[in-house]
């Protein structure tokens, strides 16, 4: 069984160093923040859109 949890397994460790270079590439240390600036990149959201879904 795979246990990303588990603080020494190689899925926790890939799991830790895309939640760096998420960090790094939004210029924010803190992984919640990061997605927050992350989804602001995207096509189509705005400074006030919180959501990633296109309306149609």
């Amino acid at each position: 069984m795979l246990d990303a949890a588990a603080g020494g397994s190689p899925v926790r460790r890939e799991i830790q160093d895309v939640e760096r270079a998420l960090c790094v590439s939004t210029g924010t240390t803190d992984v919640h923040a990061a997605l927050i600036a992350a989804r602001h990149y995207l096509p189509g959201t705005g400074p006030l859109d919180d959501s990633v879904l296109a309306t149609r």
